[in-house]
């Protein structure tokens, strides 16, 4: 099942209304962690460098085991932005096209409650 760009800004919607009614500083600069998996740890690892030569700040590559025993291999992509639904929403969309065109499932965003 693919997820739409509309699904995925009512994620982002609902996840910083969440934060604000929650009382998250409307004002602080947000760490956004953007969560990608692949089946494949040498497309995982193509990827982060792609991912580095965009600029971007990269995680450790991470070996998992899902729930049926498959072997899967994460990492993030770092952000920092104001809580905004239309900055984080372009993040989204920049990369859902990223990890189409490297093979990867983009699995959402996340950040932290802030003072």
């Amino acid at each position: 099942m693919s997820i739409t760009s509309t699904d995925w800004q009512e994620f982002t919607n609902d996840i910083v209304e969440q934060l604000l009614e929650d009382d998250s500083n409307e004002e602080a600069m947000y760490l956004i962690e953007h969560h990608f998996v692949s089946s494949s740890a040498e497309e995982a690892d193509l990827a982060m460098q792609q991912g580095f030569l965009n600029g971007w700040d990269i995680s450790e590559l991470e070996q998992m085991e899902e729930e049926d025993g498959q072997i899967v291999f994460c990492f993030d992509v770092e952000t920092e932005c104001p809580l905004d639904e239309e900055i984080i929403g372009e993040e989204v969309v920049l990369m859902v096209e990223f990890a189409d065109k490297n093979k990867l499932v983009y699995e959402g965003w996340g950040t932290h409650f802030e003072e």
